[in-house]
């Protein structure tokens, strides 16, 4: 009996779609908006996503929802994580200085000024996904929303989640 052997190439990636939300919102409340504009059950997972930036440990939100009836899985995660770097100042004396500035970490480093990102895996007809970004669109607080094709994107490993 022969092994058979399969090349990375063959290997299908994940098929998912993608959008950029620009949207000083909370977190929460962004949920809570597509929620309520989607009709979606956009639940806050346990556990954030979490990476480790020039060795500060940046955590983002993540929501998630499965559709059953269209079989699509549903993944709304921060882009933006604020925190604090702090640094010696003074390694000269007895007593060192720390300096302490606030710090902003992007999980999608490309795309700094998107808040939101909106995963949806599963093949999705592209009618029904642009039916989606024009309700997004018509939600009062967001104030932009664009499609990002995957293919172009460097940093598309950092949306891998489970």
């Amino acid at each position: 009996m022969q092994a058979h052997k399969m090349m990375l190439d063959e290997v299908e990636e994940d098929l998912f779609k993608l959008l950029a939300i620009y949207c000083s919102v909370e977190d929460f409340r962004m949920a809570f908006l597509l929620n309520k504009h989607l009709k979606l059950g956009l639940k806050r997972e346990r556990e954030d996503v979490d990476f480790l930036h020039q060795n500060v440990q940046a955590c983002y939100a993540r929501f998630t929802f499965k559709d059953p009836k269209n079989f699509h899985s549903y993944n709304l995660v921060a882009n933006k994580f604020k925190g604090q770097a702090s640094k010696v100042l003074n390694t000269g004396s007895l007593f060192a200085e720390d300096e302490v500035r606030p710090l902003e970490l992007n999980l999608i480093p490309e795309y700094k000024k998107v808040d939101f990102f909106l995963k949806i895996e599963e093949d999705m007809p592209d009618q029904h996904f642009n039916k989606l970004v024009n309700i997004i669109s018509q939600i009062p607080q967001v104030i932009a929303v664009h499609k990002i094709d995957v293919e172009q994107l460097k940093s598309k490993q950092n949306l891998i989640f489970e």
